[in-house]
């Protein structure tokens, strides 16, 4: 059996029916690779399971059944097994994002009560914490102690008894707008997301996992897609190391928010600038765009020390959570590097569209994937599959005002074209609504000013009925008329009246979107 035929053709309905499949196929299959001091310790398929099956029998053993376990640490081996053994156990896991303020983890815990927290040793002292603020933590289980715990437990197969339509993962999102909410997603929800993705977008070879793991996007494509893809994926050890981990380990695929591509992006033309070979580097991307309208793709030889950069081989980058400007998918692919954009929405376990290889279309984030339905009502999109949540934890108004008739309602807005490609518009929470009855997109006009060449970040809002733009810029310099002339190729409702500028960057959630209120 060909590889992608494996999942394609199975009857899978949970994750520990994604696990076993590999092992039992491909068991000596390297899955996992990360940095144990100066080594490089790497896993196999076989490995992983026996360290989940271990793990798991721990927990089973000293808590009881459907016990909820909160998990808080930076990316590592030990955090994906933790969260795959509480899973596959019958447990439902809390990922924490590690960059909550103490108060923070103490809002979400004391609304979403643990048996205990699983924590890497880097995060003890707010377990400790907790555990002695009126017992919020009941248990801890150190991250450091868990390959003592491997060691000990037997490799005995134990028939756990799970249910796919239970939840399994409370996920609280990063909202722009307000508090966060836990979005409860079942093992169906996840195993029918990723093994539809796989029909619409199948990649192998190496990978390099960045994205913290407790959102969505980075626990679905980067653990349970790239296993499934048998991609060995590396653990970067952080942001700042992310560069020399691309050279050192020259992954042909990556899973990355919009900000990275941003960055990689600029990071060639401004190694360009230093070389003094930017007038150079143009005139080859011009060529090499004319050779590939005669039908001539050397973009791989042509661009090769660009390419280098990322390690040599990357061919794909898997791009969602925000918008990405088309100009960053045009100059990437100019290198021959792929931007394959997408939506997603953490109710929706993640993904909802994709865009598929030799299909990209300028400004669309893709087509459905399989299983997954999505219409426009009054222009919000909705969608509709085993891959929509079960609901908001403890908010039946929340649940009751998100789902209907079937249909999630996502509180983006965007439209389809004539053959289903998505696009998107905005929030329907950030529109701004004037008092002759025009909406506008705030969003729309923030992609506009952005395009401006000083402009670092932008929000529109209206203030006591007037269109206003708060933009932050290290040189400020032009930029008002700059503004005020773009605002006149617009419709006159949606001009910009008003300009203010901040002396620092906005205040951000630690998905790095701008807090809009």
């Amino acid at each position: 059996m060909k590889d992608n035929e494996l999942y394609i053709s199975a009857d899978i309905k949970d994750i520990r029916g994604i696990l076993e499949l590999r092992v039992k196929e491909t068991p000596k299959m390297p899955i996992i690779k990360y940095k144990k001091g100066q080594d490089l310790v790497t896993v196999t398929c076989a490995g992983l399971w026996t360290d989940i099956c271990r793990l798991g029998a721990y927990l089973t053993r000293c808590f009881p059944k459907r016990s909820r376990f909160a998990l808080l640490g930076e990316n590592s081996y030990l955090w994906i097994v933790s969260y795959l053994a509480v899973v596959v156990t019958g447990g439902v896991i809390v990922p924490l994002d590690k960059d909550l303020d103490s108060e923070g983890f103490r809002s979400l815990l004391v609304r979403c009560p643990v048996s205990a927290i699983i924590c890497s040793d880097s995060y003890l002292d707010v377990a400790e914490g907790l555990r002695f603020d009126n017992g919020i933590v009941p248990e801890i289980i150190a991250m450091g102690g868990i390959p003592g715990i491997l060691e000990s437990e037997d490799t005995v197969f134990h028939e756990w008894e799970t249910d796919p339509d239970a939840v399994c993962a409370i996920l609280f999102t990063s909202g722009t707008t307000g508090d966060p909410k836990g979005v409860m997603l079942s093992q169906k929800n996840f195993t029918s997301d990723i093994l539809n993705g796989i029909k619409s977008l199948w990649l192998t070879g190496p990978s390099v996992l960045t994205l913290p793991l407790h959102h969505s996007f980075s626990f679905t494509i980067n653990v349970l897609g790239a296993y499934i893809c048998g991609s060995c994926a590396y653990i970067s050890k952080g942001l700042r190391h992310f560069q020399k981990e691309l050279k050192q380990y020259s992954p042909e695929n990556l899973a990355v928010v919009p900000l990275y591509v941003e960055n990689m992006y600029k990071t060639i033309w401004k190694a360009a600038s230093e070389r003094g070979s930017e007038k150079a580097l143009r005139r080859l991307v011009s060529l090499s765009r004319f050779l590939r309208r005669i039908g001539i793709d050397l973009r791989r030889q042509l661009f090769r020390p660009v390419i280098a950069e990322f390690g040599g081989n990357l061919k794909n980058i898997l791009c969602g959570g925000a918008h990405l400007d088309q100009t960053y998918i045009d100059g990437m692919d100019d290198f021959g590097i792929h931007i394959l954009n997408g939506y997603g929405i953490t109710e929706c376990s993640p993904l909802v569209t994709f865009t598929r290889l030799g299909e990209e279309r300028a400004g669309s984030v893709g087509q459905p994937i399989c299983g997954c339905e999505v219409r426009i009502d009054d222009g919000e999109i909705c969608v509709s599959g085993e891959n929509v949540m079960i609901g908001y934890y403890e908010d039946e108004a929340a649940t009751a005002e998100a789902l209907r008739d079937g249909w999630f309602y996502t509180g983006d807005l965007g439209y389809l074209d004539e053959d289903g490609y998505l696009y998107l518009t905005g929030r329907k929470k950030n529109l701004i609504i004037l008092s002759n009855g025009e909406n506008v997109s705030p969003e729309e006009l923030e992609r506009r000013i952005m395009e401006l060449e000083r402009v670092e970040e932008v929000i529109v809002r209206a203030e006591e009925g007037v269109i206003t733009a708060e933009i932050y810029a290290e040189d400020t310099e032009g930029i008002y008329e700059e503004v005020m002339k773009l605002s006149r190729q617009f419709p006159p409702y949606k001009r910009i009246q008003s300009v203010k500028f901040r002396e620092t960057p906005f205040i951000k959630t630690t998905t790095q979107k701008i807090k809009r209120f």
